[in-house]
């Protein structure tokens, strides 16, 4: 191609430039740095470039070649910025402090994505990272803020959908299949379910009706009492008592319900798991859960809880919505 080519295009992997909705995100960001200030999150910057070696240390099976990478001064490969949680971590650790701690961030990521799926490789993010407050009042911070933003959004018809690692995770070690069951529930399939379970020679008949259930485990708290009713195995059953009182203390319920089949899109979640909808936008608008294993990684054995919002999202459903 000749320079001339150039004048008019930006590589695949850009967003590209954003004028008429610019107004708005930086609206939406006073909003949410209100907020998060309010709530006593420190407002923190993160390099944008990391050495690849820190997310393969932390994810047991990371794909690198979802980063975009080059070669550094030093000889070692180093990557784009691909989420804000590890180094947040890594910047707890290097404090030499077990105190309670919370974070704020802005900013954008790098991921690789298949082309057909339609997803942009530069994601803008803002979110927060809540260290060493364990448990359902970690839980509880983190929600009623999520709910104070979305209410300030003013998005209409959000579902806010809530879910546990540890009920996955504890599926998978019975079936001893995770691959397949994510694969399974990430498509809500329900025959693929039924050939899963009758190959497995594993697991008992009450964990096959759980599993024949699963993909359609997906409803308000009258079905949650149901499933805890239904279950004998205690880790399930303490996971699924621990989503229970979780949402009990939430002080707004109306817009919030249950996922049982929520696949784990970070590793290392460990209980809680949520996401939040809009009607506007195939995606979720925000993610988000509970990690208890992570800081273990870094040689400091403290819980954390934390979420993102996609302002890509966010936006792209506001001008549906307006347009709509």
């Amino acid at each position: 191609m000749q320079l001339e080519d150039y004048k008019y295009l930006i590589p695949e992997e850009s967003n590209g430039v954003i004028t008429e909705n610019v107004k708005e995100l930086r609206r939406i960001e006073t909003l949410l740095r209100i907020v998060f200030e309010k709530n006593n999150y420190i407002e923190t910057l993160v390099p944008l470039f990391e050495y690849i070696e820190l997310y393969k240390s932390v994810y047991t099976n990371f794909d690198e070649e979802k980063t975009f990478k080059y070669i550094g001064k030093d000889g070692n490969v180093i990557a784009l910025r691909w989420d804000f949680t590890i180094p947040i971590a890594r910047h707890y650790f290097s404090q030499n402090t077990n105190k309670e701690a919370r974070y704020s961030y802005f900013g954008k990521v790098y991921r690789k994505e298949k082309a057909y799926k339609g997803r942009s490789n530069e994601n803008y993010q803002a979110g927060i990272e809540l260290i060493n407050t364990p448990g359902i009042p970690g839980n509880i911070e983190v929600l009623e803020i999520l709910q104070d933003l979305l209410k300030k959004l003013k998005l209409s018809n959000l579902k806010v959908e809530l879910g546990s690692a540890k009920f996955f995770n504890r599926l998978c070690e019975l079936t001893e299949n995770r691959q397949k069951l994510i694969e399974i529930l990430n498509k809500k399939n329900i025959s693929e379910m039924e050939k899963f379970v009758k190959n497995n020679n594993k697991i008992n008949e009450k964990l096959k009706r759980l599993l024949l259930r699963l993909p359609r485990l997906f409803g308000d708290i009258n079905m949650l009492d149901d499933i805890i009713s239904n279950v004998e195995d205690e880790i399930i059953l303490k996971s699924l008592k621990e989503l229970r009182s979780t949402y009990n203390k939430m002080s707004c319920k109306e817009n919030v319900i249950f996922d049982l089949s929520m696949c784990p899109t970070m590793e290392y979640y460990t209980c809680l798991m949520f996401k939040v909808y809009s009607p506007y936008s195939p995606e979720p608008i925000v993610s988000g859960g509970r990690y208890d294993s992570l800081y273990k990684k870094f040689k400091s054995d403290v819980p954390a809880i934390g979420m993102g919002l996609y302002l890509n999202n966010i936006l792209n459903a506001m001008e549906k919505e307006v347009n709509d």
